[in-house]
């Protein structure tokens, strides 16, 4: 089985509390826009990173901003537009799990 599709034994399904950073001063009416989700409990940081984005990042227009994510306090991958890279080999997970995405905007 190939590693991205590893998937915590005994953990299938977990669930995760998301929170993200604002991107502009209107966007901050929302904040921390808190979700919870359950989603398989890959081991891979980037396709667990992939999976937790998909449906709730904001779309932003531009080049050269990321999102890092962070894994119950520990930075697991870097998001960009086209691409996504680990930061960690991979993911821990507790018996409560937070997200949070941190944006970071482009730098001209």
């Amino acid at each position: 089985m190939n590693a991205e599709f590893q998937v915590s034994k005994g953990r299938p399904k977990i669930q995760v509390v998301l929170t993200r950073d604002s991107v502009c001063a209107g966007d901050d009416c929302d904040a921390p826009h808190e979700k919870t989700v359950e989603v398989y409990a890959f081991i891979d940081p980037e396709l667990f990173a992939k999976t937790l984005s998909s449906d709730y990042l904001p779309s932003v227009n531009g080049i050269g901003h990321t999102w890092v994510c962070e894994l119950n306090g520990i930075k697991i991958a870097e998001l960009a537009s086209s691409t996504t890279r680990a930061l960690e080999p991979e993911c821990l997970f507790s018996d409560q799990n937070r997200a949070h995405f941190i944006y970071h905007s482009a730098q001209y």
